[in-house]
């Protein structure tokens, strides 16, 4: 009797085993069927960026090692709690670290931490947009302000009355002469009987003395990309927000990316308010006018992500404008990106500041080919066209007190390791 029972039991075990072969290779048929290996492999790493080894796209990891300990100094010397750095070349992630601690006494750091990204929305969110609607006819780079935006003032030569009139490019590249920001404490001042709105502080920005001519001066200006965030609601009748996630972000699945992050969000952002500051901002935005009058919205400030996302980000730019068969940007948007425009004497393109490329190689009037925007909570892209590479790092130095001057030193560390790591 027993016997049988072990035969009863054997033979119910073999057929389970034998019908979940049979139901896997259907799966397998059903999914697979009709598509070749790169197909079935982009559709299910479709969301992230490959990771690799650094020697597979040139680069020493040995030498690379050097980053950890140049991080780890600045974190010991006060520079920020924490950081995440990652290292792009062409369209794979070389390098992605996580260093020191989220918060003061808090979890240790990781490579998903959220991180408020600072003036980093510029180029992202807000540059890539209006390129986006330039390519699609939408609006020109030399097409006057004025004629999107109707309540914006014109500069008008104190001494021969000229008008000299303002272009979407002269916002792009901070040489419209609009002044670089505006204190809170300010618009108290100038508008006493007022309450604190987005519409007070497009007024004041439509409104207010220019520091000089367009195109005469480049002063980067905060108040350049918030009156560019509007020319993409008005265009487009959606939020700067709603477009940017709908065809930037959505389009590369950078599904970390975003502005006002909800709770459940902001429970993995490194917080960026000072240490014992009375109120925490953590998935909040720093910035005082994106915060306070923006609802979190502005072109200046208040993007979220992380170094993975923004490592999607640059390898499209890398890429021509392309990721993963998705195009967010024509080749030619990207080059314009890139581009300092002619007549303004600069290192301003329409999205990035242009610096030399590594000293020691270049020969005397070489143009670099080397492109930086940082962000004033501590982040950073540095991409570097020539040799198809970029370096993201993402810290939150206003949380530990720590001097945009000490940032700036490991940012430089940083990208001299990076370089020499080059094969």
């Amino acid at each position: 009797m027993k016997e049988n029972s072990r035969v009863f039991l054997g033979i119910v075990l073999w057929t389970v085993v034998a019908l979940f072969f049979v139901a896997a290779g259907i799966y397998v048929i059903a999914h697979g069927m009709g598509k070749g290996d790169d197909e079935v492999q982009t559709e299910i790493y479709a969301s992230a960026i490959e990771h690799v080894e650094p020697e597979s796209v040139g680069l020493d990891s040995y030498h690379l090692d050097y980053i950890a300990p140049k991080v780890e100094e600045y974190i010991a010397m006060g520079a920020t709690e924490g950081a995440v750095v990652a290292v792009v070349r062409e369209d794979k992630l070389a390098y992605l670290e996580a260093f020191g601690n989220r918060e003061r006494g808090g979890e240790a750091m990781t490579v998903d931490a959220r991180f408020d990204l600072a003036s980093l929305t510029k180029p992202v969110a807000v540059a890539t947009s209006i390129m986006q609607l330039v390519e699609r006819g939408e609006v020109s780079l030399e097409q006057r302000v004025s004629a999107v935006i109707p309540e914006f003032q014109d500069y008008v030569d104190p001494k021969t009355k000229e008008v000299v009139y303002a272009t979407i490019s002269d916002l792009m590249s901070h040489s419209s002469g609009l002044r670089p920001y505006v204190a809170l404490s300010r618009l108290e001042q100038d508008y006493p009987d007022r309450e604190f709105s987005r519409e007070l502080l497009l007024e004041y920005i439509m409104t207010s003395e220019r520091m000089g001519a367009p195109r005469t001066m480049c002063k980067y200006s905060c108040l350049n990309y918030i009156l560019l965030g509007e020319i993409v609601e008005r265009l487009t009748g959606v939020s700067l927000a709603e477009y940017a996630t709908q065809n930037i972000f959505a389009p590369l699945q950078m599904t970390n990316t975003c502005f006002t992050p909800n709770e459940e969000y902001a429970l993995l952002c490194a917080p960026t308010s000072a240490v014992g500051a009375d109120e925490e901002l953590r998935g909040v935005v720093n910035d005082s006018l994106a915060r306070e009058l923006m609802a979190g919205v502005s072109g200046n400030a208040g993007l979220f992500s992380t170094a993975e996302d923004l490592a999607v980000y640059v390898a499209m730019l890398l890429n021509g404008g392309e990721w993963h068969g998705e195009r967010v940007l024509t080749s030619r948007a990207v080059e314009m990106l890139f581009t300092i425009p002619e007549g303004v004497e600069t290192t301003r393109t329409m999205a990035w500041d242009r610096l030399s490329s590594n000293f020691e190689a270049l020969e005397e009037g070489e143009v670099g080919s080397i492109y930086v925007h940082t962000g004033a909570t501590g982040t950073s892209i540095h991409i570097d066209r020539a040799q198809r590479m970029a370096i993201i790092i993402l810290t939150n130095r206003t949380h530990a007190e720590g001097a945009a001057s000490d940032i700036k030193e490991l940012r430089r560390s940083i990208a001299t390791i990076v370089s020499y790591a080059v094969m």
